[in-house]
């Protein structure tokens, strides 16, 4: 991995994702740059006069973020990782995904809700914005998800997606640093429909020495299923593929991601197709 890109807007919600993003950091010697998007109508009334001032207030937020990024260094591990900052004026979406591509970012760190109010749109409906517009890998935490060293990721599959080497690597990457391995869930309507053992080898293959196992559950509730099986086995953290069509875009659709939000304690890292 190269650089991850750390989206905040102050809430509490981006407390955690700062925190995970710099757990992440000092285990790779990656660095990290936080952008703040300021909104073109933030901080000015509309008129003229007021434009003049853009660009104190630009430097008004880069003074904040330094305060903010301050009290995460505290911890003497965490002090040697290398922040950089960045405040961009423009729509969250678009600034967050096209500032990655231009960083050459491996990664997105961001949470899935922030505070109230226009803040508070950041990091609670453009995380799904950012999965959906974005090439990069994604990592979504939610603010009550703890980073643990040792852990276990579940890995949401229907087998319909090929995952790209550049998802699989970050995922591998993301796996060796908290020690970990997969259990690949495979959610089906159908009670009476066995498992494909080609899909299994198919992705067993791709995954290489990453230690993994398969559960299969059988349940018309995709996302239930999914919430129920990470609480039952402790698992840390979920792997999804992100495609139009995908068990992925059913996990943030706007009837569920709220009651995931709040429901589940683990990050969501989600990865792009081939």
């Amino acid at each position: 991995m190269k650089t991850i890109l750390v989206p905040t807007d102050f809430s509490k919600c981006a407390n955690n994702a700062m925190m995970y993003a710099l757990e992440i950091a000092e285990r790779t010697g990656l660095s990290i740059t936080v952008l703040y998007v300021v909104y073109p109508n933030e901080g000015v009334d509309n008129n003229m006069y007021d434009a003049f001032f853009v660009d104190d207030y630009v430097q008004q937020r880069l003074d904040g973020m330094k305060t903010w990024v301050k009290k995460f260094t505290r911890s003497p591990h965490l002090k040697e990782v290398k922040i950089h900052l960045d405040c961009r004026i423009g729509f969250p979406v678009s600034t967050i995904t096209q500032t990655a591509t231009e960083l050459g970012a491996s990664l997105i760190v961001m949470g899935t809700t922030g505070a109230s109010g226009l803040r508070g749109v950041l990091l609670g409906s453009v995380a799904g914005g950012v999965i959906s517009a974005s090439k990069t890998p994604v990592f979504v935490v939610p603010m009550k998800a703890v980073f643990r060293n040792k852990a276990r990721f579940a890995f949401a599959t229907d087998f319909k997606l090929p995952v790209s080497k550049e998802s699989l690597q970050v995922m591998r990457e993301m796996l060796n640093l908290q020690h970990t391995g997969l259990n690949i869930v495979h959610v089906q309507a159908d009670i009476d429909k066995k498992p494909d053992k080609r899909h299994e080898e198919s992705l067993s293959e791709k995954l290489g020495t990453i230690p993994h196992s398969y559960h299969y559950i059988h349940d018309k509730n995709v996302v239930q299923a999914i919430h129920n099986f990470l609480e039952s086995t402790d698992c840390n953290g979920l792997v999804a593929v992100a495609h139009e069509h995908s068990l992925l875009h059913k996990l943030f659709a706007k009837s569920v991601s709220r009651s995931l939000a709040h429901q589940t304690k683990v990050p969501i890292l989600v990865l792009h197709d081939a």
